[in-house]
């Protein structure tokens, strides 16, 4: 019997997730083993190949491949391979599962609501857009272009203010506009504002306006995986951390400083703060200086310590561009499907009979 398009389509999204899964352990296991000497910008790019193996469900097969360990996905072995990572009775009854009406109903219709979710950030910042105004200082405005200069950036980016945030963020993905909370900027000195447009504009450089759409994304349809949801999290929590390693390279001398600025930061943007009656979080479409999540300050802590501790140029790329390609060639493949002659026991069942 035929499966149904949506059941064939959950299957192969099971076993992408699945691998996925597998690399995305094996990603926090190299993170935790390096530690330190493993970059951010570099975690971040490691989270990335997790995040594109969610995406791609399909490969090209690799005798390096990461999954050769547990074998050929059951619905991408070839016609003459056998299936041997699920035993073939559990793998049956598994995508027979996934043919019942109720588990693709289930699936669309959490699917639809995080959809509905990420439309209603999108009006969020569409609206805090529409809703803040210019600022009037030239001073401000010459502050950004210089570390526009230094950042390597010739795109277009204006600065407004508004009520409707507690944080500064950076907003827009055709079109980048950076949000300061209104007042903030009376209340900042003129090196702690360079240094939070440094953040922003790393942002900015690194198009992390266009990857909270992909991670967006992968929340939509693997919303089942808690591990894709720990990706996700964890890549946004780093990529924090490398914004505030490009805007220290800018300012090596400025560590102290800067904590003191996201310490300030914290405490102006605290719900209990009146930092502004209609102020909210930073929409998830967005990146801001605090991150989305400004209600988690463990993250902040990391990155507070990781600040004190930052030394330009302190840790050397080879580590992190060996990593990442070791883990996209064993990650990023997919395994052999192994032929029914050289699995054991099969071969022999098939020759008795």
């Amino acid at each position: 019997m035929n499966s149904s398009p949506l059941a064939d389509f959950l299957g192969q999204l099971a076993v992408a997730s699945g691998q996925a899964s597998i690399l995305a352990l094996v990603v926090w296991g190299v993170c935790r083993l390096l530690g330190d000497h493993l970059a951010a910008r570099w975690r971040c790019q490691l989270w990335l190949l997790v995040v594109v193996r969610l995406a791609l469900p399909v490969s090209l097969p690799s005798p390096v491949s990461l999954f050769n360990l547990i074998g050929a996905p059951v619905r991408l072995a070839s016609p003459d391979a056998v299936p041997f990572w699920l035993p073939e009775e559990l793998a049956g009854q598994f995508f027979r599962g996934l043919e019942l009406p109720w588990v693709g109903w289930i699936w669309t219709t959490v699917t639809g609501v995080l959809l509905l979710r990420v439309v209603a950030s999108w009006l969020m910042t569409v609206w805090i857009r529409a809703t803040a105004r210019p600022t009037d200082s030239w001073e401000a405005w010459l502050l950004l272009q210089e570390c526009k200069e230094v950042s390597g950036l010739d795109v277009p980016v204006a600065i407004l203010e508004s009520s409707r945030v507690r944080t500064p963020c950076l907003l827009g993905f055709l079109r980048p506009r950076l949000i300061l909370p209104l007042g903030l900027r009376a209340e900042l000195s003129k090196d702690e504002l360079r240094l939070i447009f440094l953040h922003e504009l790393a942002h900015l450089r690194r198009r992390d306006l266009a990857m909270n759409w992909l991670l967006a994304a992968v929340e939509i349809v693997h919303w089942f995986n808690p591990l894709a949801w720990m990706v996700t999290r964890r890549m946004r929590e780093d990529r924090e951390e490398a914004c505030d390693a490009c805007a220290l390279d800018v300012r090596p001398e400025s560590n102290r400083e800067y904590a003191m600025t996201l310490l300030k930061l914290i405490e102006r943007g605290s719900p209990g703060i009146d930092s502004g009656a209609s102020a909210g979080p930073t929409p998830t479409l967005a990146v801001g200086v605090l991150g989305t999540a400004e209600e988690d300050i463990t993250p902040l802590v990391h990155r507070i310590r990781a600040i004190s501790r930052h030394r330009p140029h302190g840790r050397t790329w080879v580590v992190g561009f060996c990593t990442w390609l070791a883990l996209v060639c064993v990650g990023l493949t997919d395994a052999e499907p192994r032929p029914v002659s050289e699995v054991p026991g099969v071969a022999a069942a098939e020759h008795s009979s």
